[in-house]
């Protein structure tokens, strides 16, 4: 008598025979690389790496627990040879994790994790889409940002929507800032005007641009010189409100400056 096999058995062999093999991940080469091997994305929206001492001390006393996304520096300029004298000798282009770089540089680290991707040809817009989604980046950082993927991807403000999972509402708001006169941008990346003066400012021609407080000229109607004359510095906070609401109400009103001074005073 033969030997008895269960159906089940038989399927399930043949299943196992016939399953595709696993895809490999893009990011499928982890290593450990020195921090001196290491050079920032040129086209990293991020301008400043804000709040890095938090970031540090853990990396200090626990490492860095998520392996940063690089690039061979050899793929990187393939794609954006621009970018040479930016890359100068290092082997390696980080891609994602900036401010992990800056905090193990700050902690004292030798050697970071990454993950090796091979693909450098549309590494902004994969820093831009990482960077808006985490939503730490500045406004104007994101205007300067979406500026740059449109420019160079020729895409519309409804495309660049779908693109980093924002309404069209959002891009809007954020191209407006574009409009401001450079000085003015200037002056809204380092604090000394607010996010809310900023886009009030946006409204206007650009030879009505002003920063608070100048004094302006013949040409700008006196209605809207008595707008001007308003009172922004009053901050009305629903106290029924969550504390997303707070924060909102804060990065509206607030320079980033005093906003990282209200940070610290509530960290103590």
């Amino acid at each position: 008598m033969g030997r008895r096999t269960d159906l089940s058995s038989l399927l399930a062999t043949d299943a196992k025979d016939t399953a595709p093999a696993p895809r490999r991940a893009r990011d499928s080469k982890p290593l450990t690389v020195a921090v001196t091997d290491l050079t920032e994305n040129p086209d990293n929206p991020r301008h400043e790496l804000r709040d890095l001492d938090g970031l540090a001390e853990t990396v200090r006393e626990r490492g860095v627990l998520q392996a940063l996304g690089v690039v061979p520096a050899a793929v990187f300029l393939a794609a954006h040879p621009h970018h040479k004298e930016a890359v100068g000798t290092a082997p390696y282009v980080v891609l994602h994790g900036h401010r992990r770089l800056a905090a193990a540089r700050m902690a004292g680290l030798d050697e970071v994790p990454v993950l090796v991707r091979e693909d450098a040809s549309r590494s902004d817009e994969d820093a831009l889409i990482e960077n808006v989604q985490r939503d730490d980046l500045t406004e104007l950082e994101q205007a300067q940002a979406i500026q740059g993927l449109i420019t160079a991807y020729g895409y519309s403000q409804r495309q660049v929507a779908a693109r980093i999972g924002k309404t069209q509402g959002f891009i809007s708001q954020r191209l407006s800032l574009m409009k401001l006169r450079d000085d003015i941008q200037e002056a809204l990346a380092d604090g000394r005007v607010s996010i809310e003066d900023a886009r009030r400012i946006a409204r206007l021609p650009k030879d009505d641009q002003a920063l608070p407080g100048e004094e302006q000229g013949p040409t700008v109607p006196a209605a809207r010189k008595e707008k001007r004359g308003r009172d922004y510095g009053v901050i009305t906070i629903d106290s029924r409100g969550t504390p997303e609401d707070v924060v909102d109400a804060l990065r509206r009103h607030l320079a980033p400056a005093a906003l990282d001074r209200v940070v610290a005073l509530l960290s103590r």
